[in-house]
């Protein structure tokens, strides 16, 4: 391998043959190649030697080959910059290139490649991650840094990585994968190694000399190497690398007047590293961050001490005052580099042990180490891509969202298909009867709400149990549709005339049954969420969305009219239903006896808070509507209607995610697990859906509006961002309802009751313009946000509990 300065040792061969995809953002000859390019170097070559064939994809960079063989068995790749290094490897791929690999390698260097997702690509796969990079970030971008710190690299490696085996550096770095929801398993840490026959000591300089040597990067705060060298007098400071921060260390330097007292090399070949350790007294670095501290090691083989901040894998890679120096602020860090130049005897204590020390890090052994990883991966029995999102909790919540907002469209075809169909005027009749029938909803998601809850908590029984309890209750409400059924039939003409379609009286009589069937319906996909079922849920929502169409479409075509369009709805929820209690039946087996281990009325009267709570939501998800149609008016009400209808699809997404949150939360909470990670998980889902749609909503409003509802709607396309970004807020609101209710807590209900009484009468306080009334309704649900999610925060501490006691 060509790289100057060291070579590999022999070691054993282990294991058969493997082929390597390596997949890094610069490899070990890119001049900004840093630790991660000798990492990689160490590791690569000890690989090649035993035999193994690696193939390289890394960024270009100016003067490089695009593609250089560097051994028989070792081809690197080059294309791209910095950024766009990673769709490139991923169209290379794709065309063909490292597709016959044993085994992916992917370096995250604080941007993923996002491999999970490369569908042509099913090979086992490593990911190595040298550290969490958001305070680089933060350090280079500001506040939006943890915006692009989060989309690049913490909800890849907390999400998308799940399954991923992941190498890294130190135990501290191992800390902040943890942190991230890496589960421990998979984390396995090999500190790096030196090269024996690069780095050894040399002549030290006559003049105090300090070295900073790497990449001269904004995170890496040079700047308090100078504060060092202000500190400690007649010393000099070599800095030795490149990188876009040289132009303001250099300014810098001369408006301290330190010109004469520090010396840039730029960037230094591998070869002349070990000349600048020898000659150094110490070796400095003051980095935001660091998983281990290669040069830190590098310095130690040369007999120098490094001082350092004490951050990351800084505190393994230095014995405090043994090896090296570790201090928690600037002003400490100078102090001790002060005592140390003064002390020469400690000095050259700390160098020897320092140098001892770095003999016990070897290549061989991070290479071996991190090979067998590799090799395990490659045999492990291949997973396919639906068994991974069968077993990913992530996938379940997402899968859920997408039957959800599924629903909801053949839902928008039901109404196109129908308004065609039947007129404005028998359209008009039957969205009154539907109407109707969605008062009965919020009962019908509360039962579903308690029987998830309970059903999760196993309070209703397992397997027979359960499946005797359901059956009971089933039955129960059977009785109460047929009765319901009945007394419909017999105030057919009364009920026709309160909903206002007298001429339609048997379709009048059918809301109450229907209602019962909603009931029956709600209870059954309860249940399943509570046995962890989801996919039956999911394509339950599909089927019952389908079916509504389809039996209502096809009554009308045999002359019913607006009652046959009508009466596909508790057709639907029928069929829906008696398919649910076929899955039932073989996921929980023979009921076991005929009575229930508790009354239906029971779980009914516990169903006041879902029933509160979900009743509060929808107002706040539609009072707007209804506020500024008596202030508005006109075509201008009819705009806004259309521009909230088109926000609320985040919402529709909310209640597929909640079916997930709710078993889940109440699951691992009585499990006396923490059920946070469970909100987390479903508002991240949410916000990977809400940014999209509304940078849809900002970049093409009027467009959007045109094509769902007509140009004559569109005179509101202005707030549908902001519409949009209200009703983000009111998902959220409503995915940490459904968490505290998991954990049986209720007291969101005054923070919503005090949102929707407040609504109402700042919306009617006077005529405002549409954009107005829309940033009204999103500081208020901004405020129901923030209040319930403060709540749901608070609850952590006693959320075990609350569910046990509940």
């Amino acid at each position: 391998m060509d790289r100057p300065g060291g070579r590999p040792a022999s070691v054993a061969r282990i294991g058969r043959p493997l082929h390597i995809l390596l997949l890094t953002d610069r490899d070990w000859t890119h001049p900004q190649g840093g630790g991660t390019g000798t990492n990689l170097y160490g590791q690569v070559a000890r690989w090649t030697a035993l035999g193994h064939r690696v193939t390289v994809i890394a960024g270009d960079y100016p003067g490089a080959e695009r593609c250089e063989r560097l051994a028989p068995n070792l081809v690197v790749h080059r294309m791209g910059t910095r950024l766009t290094v990673f769709p490139r490897a991923a169209l290379t791929v794709w065309r063909g290139l490292g597709r016959d690999a044993d085994v992916v390698l992917e370096v995250i260097n604080g941007i993923a490649f996002f491999t999970p997702l490369w569908w042509f690509l099913r090979k086992p796969r490593v990911a190595l991650v040298h550290h969490v990079h958001q305070d680089h970030y933060v350090a280079e971008l500001g506040r939006r840094g943890r915006i692009a710190a989060f989309f690049a690299e913490r909800a890849p490696l907390k999400w998308l990585y799940r399954g991923t085996d992941v190498l890294t550096i130190s135990d501290a770095a191992r800390a902040e994968l943890l942190d991230l929801g890496v589960a421990p398993e998979r984390i396995h840490v090999a500190y790096l190694g030196v090269e024996p026959s690069q780095f050894r000591p040399g002549v030290r300089s006559p003049q105090p000399s300090l070295l900073y040597l790497g990449r001269l990067k904004q995170y890496k705060r040079i700047e308090v190497a100078l504060d060092v060298l202000e500190g400690v007098p007649g010393a000099v400071l070599d800095i030795a690398g490149d990188g876009d921060h040289r132009a303001a260390l250099e300014a810098d330097v001369a408006r301290r007047g330190l010109t004469e007292r520090v010396r840039f090399h730029g960037f230094v070949p591998e070869d002349g590293k070990a000349e600048l350790y020898g000659r150094a007294w110490l070796s400095l670095t003051a980095s935001s961050a660091e998983g281990w501290g290669l040069t830190v090691m590098e310095a130690a083989a040369c007999g120098t001490p490094s001082a350092a901040l004490r951050v990351g894998g800084l505190g393994e890679s230095i014995v405090d005052g043994q090896t090296g120096l570790l201090a928690d602020t600037p002003e400490e860090l100078t102090a001790k580099v002060r005592a140390l130049i003064a002390d020469p005897v400690r000095r050259d204590e700390l160098g020897a042990a320092a140098e001892a020390r770095a003999r016990g890090f070897t290549w061989e052994t991070t290479a071996q180490a991190n090979l067998a990883v590799l090799e395990k991966a490659a045999a492990a029995p291949r997973v396919s891509l639906r068994d991974q999102l069968r077993s990913s909790e992530t996938a379940k919540a997402g899968g859920l969202a997408a039957a959800t907002l599924g629903a909801n469209a053949v839902q928008l075809g039901f109404t196109v298909i129908f308004t065609r169909l039947l007129g404005s005027t028998g359209y008009g009749s039957l969205a009154a009867l539907v109407s109707a029938f969605l008062i009965l909803l919020v009962g019908g998601q509360a039962l579903q709400v308690a029987a998830a809850r309970e059903t999760a908590l196993r309070s209703l029984g397992e397997g027979g149990r359960l499946a005797a309890t359901l059956t009971a209750w089933s039955r129960h409400l059977a009785i109460a549709t047929l009765a319901a059924a009945a007394v419909g039939l017999a105030l057919r003409v009364p009920l026709a005339h309160l909903v206002g379609v007298p001429e339609h009286p048997i379709a009048a009589a059918a809301i109450l049954p229907t209602g019962g069937l909603w009931l029956l319906l709600s209870l059954q996909r309860g249940a399943l969420q509570g046995v962890h079922a989801y996919a039956p849920v999911g394509i339950s929502l599909i089927v019952e969305a389908f079916g509504r169409l389809v039996c209502g479409l096809a009554l009308v075509l045999a002359g019913a009219g607006v009652t046959g369009a009508f009466l596909g709805t508790p057709l639907a929820l029928a069929l829906t239903s008696i398919g649910l209690a076929v899955v039932l039946r073989r996921r929980l087996g023979r009921p076991e006896g005929r009575e229930a281990s508790r009354s239906l009325g029971s779980l009914l009267r516990g169903a006041w808070a879902p029933v509160g709570g979900l009743a509060l939501l929808a107002l706040l998800q539609n009072v707007d509507v209804i506020v500024v149609r008596h202030q508005v008016g006109g075509d201008r009400a009819g705009s806004y209607a259309a521009a909230a209808v088109a926000a609320k699809a985040v919402v529709w997404v909310a209640i597929g995610i909640a079916l997930h949150l709710l078993p889940e939360a109440t699951r691992r909470a009585a499990a006396g697990l923490d059920p946070l990670p469970v909100l987390r998980r479903a508002l991240g889902v949410l916000t990977v859906v809400a940014l999209p749609a509304l940078a849809v909503f900002a970049a093409a409003p009027r467009l959007l509006i045109s094509l769902a509802f007509g140009s004559e709607f569109t005179s509101a396309a202005g707030a549908l961002v902001v519409l949009g970004a209200a009703m983000t807020l009111l998902a959220c609101a409503y995915l940490t309802v459904q968490y505290m209710l998991a954990l049986g807590r209720t007291s969101f209900l005054w923070v919503l009751g005090v949102v929707a009484v407040i609504e109402p009468f700042l919306l009617s306080s006077g005529t405002f313009s549409l954009v107005s009334y829309a940033a009204l309704v999103l500081a208020l649900q901004c405020a129901a946000a923030l209040g319930v999610l403060a709540l749901a925060l608070r609850l952590r501490a006693g959320a075990r509990l609350a569910v046990r006691a509940g």
